[in-house]
């Protein structure tokens, strides 16, 4: 543990102790619900763009040596060794400031309550980071070149989102009810690919986008806890407003945009800024008369809303369980009449 902190200390302390705990937390309520599950989970691995494959090596963690970063993993329920179809799907884009966090570090908390209780489709991303101590493998260590800068996260995520509209369906899942979901910076980039104009025509594909601890407005995050990572995600860095104006999402809430639903969550113990961020979201949607709504989560974490969804009896995930439930498009069959 020691080790892990010292290496991820430019990130700021506040994400290298939140990570740390994600990635080490192992909860009982994960552990009792999976017992109970009335689904198996079958999960698939795939690149969302084998085309441009995208080798990069970590140095804070041994096992991200040569490790391709497009890629993501599908969690698919099957009863009795038959896999379902037309199930809701949750798209899911994990945080770390941007700088950090793996798609498999999230696998426990996803499947138990998502996959195995619900009976839904996960998809959970990974996309390139922008930490200073992420390189392209195929430089280092002779010359290191830094993997990413914004927008190649953002982009990433948008890549992956077709891959999804376009094959989830041979993966048991629903085109027509996927739900995006990022915690943190993950919520970040899924409301920022739900708003911005260059990414309009997938707005059509995305039933709604949760979004539990996002950053909304860049230029106005505590510059103590989030200079660091700002620095490191935009070539400008924390000073740049006109680029971290282009990356917020309240920047492109504005009148005569339609924009999909959104469920906005944040919890008493958040970092510092993001409650105040998520009311700002809020009220710029209502103003605009675009579908929002929201939950405030007591007695929860940063880390522990997110560890939280493994358990179905969790309110956090029961919040979001009953938004998807109310939300999912029905389909009615009727049945074919034929004049006699």
């Amino acid at each position: 543990m020691t080790r892990v902190l010292r290496l991820l200390a430019p990130a700021g302390f506040v994400f290298v102790l939140m990570f740390a705990l994600i990635a080490l937390a192992r909860t009982a309520g994960a552990e009792s619900s999976a017992q109970d599950a009335p689904f198996d989970v079958a999960t698939t691995q795939v690149m969302y763009l084998p085309a441009e494959p995208f080798i990069i090596t970590d140095t804070r963690y041994p096992d991200r040596t040569n490790f391709e970063a497009r890629t993501l993993d599908i969690y698919q329920p099957v009863q009795q060794a038959t896999a379902l179809h037309d199930r809701p799907v949750i798209f899911f884009v994990h945080g770390g400031g941007w700088v950090d966090g793996y798609a498999s570090w999230y696998t426990q908390y996803l499947t138990p309550a998502l996959v195995a209780e619900q009976g839904w489709v996960v998809v959970n991303v990974d996309y390139r980071l922008t930490s200073d101590q992420v390189f392209l493998a195929a430089t280092y260590p002779t010359t290191p070149t830094k993997a990413a800068w914004y927008d190649d996260n953002l982009r990433d995520v948008a890549a992956a989102f077709d891959w999804t509209v376009a094959n989830i369906a041979a993966y048991g899942g629903d085109p027509q009810n996927i739900f995006l979901f990022g915690h943190s910076a993950g919520g970040h980039l899924v409301s920022l690919l739900a708003t911005h104009d260059d990414y309009r025509t997938r707005r059509a594909w995305m039933r709604g986008v949760i979004s539990m601890s996002g950053a909304y407005k860049l230029d106005e995050l505590n510059p103590v806890i989030f200079n660091g990572v700002l620095d490191q995600t935009f070539r400008g860095g924390h000073t740049d407003t006109a680029e971290l104006g282009s990356a917020s999402p309240t920047t492109y809430a504005r009148a005569g945009a339609t924009l999909p639903p959104f469920f906005l969550l944040h919890c008493q113990f958040d970092l510092l800024s993001l409650p105040e961020q998520a009311i700002l979201f809020r009220n710029k949607l209502e103003t605009m008369a675009s579908p929002v709504s929201w939950e405030y989560l007591p007695g929860y974490t940063h880390e522990s809303e997110m560890t939280a969804i493994a358990n179905g009896q969790e309110a956090v995930t029961q919040a979001i369980i009953a938004y998807v439930r109310s939300n999912t498009r029905k389909w009615a069959y009727l049945p074919l009449i034929t004049g006699g």
